[in-house]
């Protein structure tokens, strides 16, 4: 007797089929890919620096010194300071400056070509006797800081000076001007109530 032949093995599922099956895995409806919707993202809030005062309130300072670094130096750190900071180069050009602008505050060197620092603050004097006045000098000179006192000075830096101790002399006289007339914002304090008087 002849051995039976072993039945074929069993097709796995998925597998090649009959074409029937075939057909009927074509016609039968697929189910779909559901895809979520994209999600619209939330408007990114504009981070505000609460530090960064309105132009109308910023204090106005006149800085004066014909050394064009010491200047840009300075004039960089203030203005982060939020100060509006009007620049001059000698006394003469500061003096058209402050006749121009009013500013709430001036700091001015000492030794200057055409007018030196003693004499614009006498000039200024004339104009204004309340606006705050800040000496820089790299001489350390009792003399020296007499005669700027005498000329209507109310502070001295003496040169080299840390940024940090400026800003803060700033904003001590910008505080103790305020104060004495009473006024609550820093910008176009002293300049304008000069201005009103003349």
């Amino acid at each position: 007797p002849h051995p039976h032949p072993p039945p074929p093995p069993p097709r796995a599922p998925g597998g090649g089929g009959s074409r029937e099956g075939d057909r009927e895995k074509k016609g039968a409806p697929q189910p779909k890919a559901v895809v979520a919707a994209p999600q619209k993202e939330a408007p990114k809030r504009s981070r505000v620096n609460k530090s960064q005062a309105p132009e109308g309130t910023k204090p106005r300072i006149l800085l004066v010194d014909d050394d064009d670094t010491l200047r840009l130096l300075v004039k960089s750190r203030l203005e982060k300071d939020q100060s509006i900071v009007i620049a001059a180069a000698d006394g003469e050009e500061a003096l058209a400056k402050f006749k121009a602008n009013r500013p709430d505050i001036v700091i001015s060197d000492v030794f200057m070509p055409k007018m030196d620092g003693f004499e614009l603050c006498r000039q200024i004097r004339k104009i204004d006797h309340t606006v705050p006045i800040v000496m820089l000098t790299s001489m350390n000179d009792v003399k020296d800081r007499i005669k700027g006192l005498d000329a209507g000075a109310d502070d001295y830096i003496v040169k080299p000076f840390a940024p940090k101790e400026l800003e803060a002399r700033v904003r001590s006289l910008l505080r103790r001007s305020e104060a004495d007339r009473g006024v609550g914002g820093a910008g176009g304090g002293a300049g304008n109530s000069a201005a009103q008087q003349s």
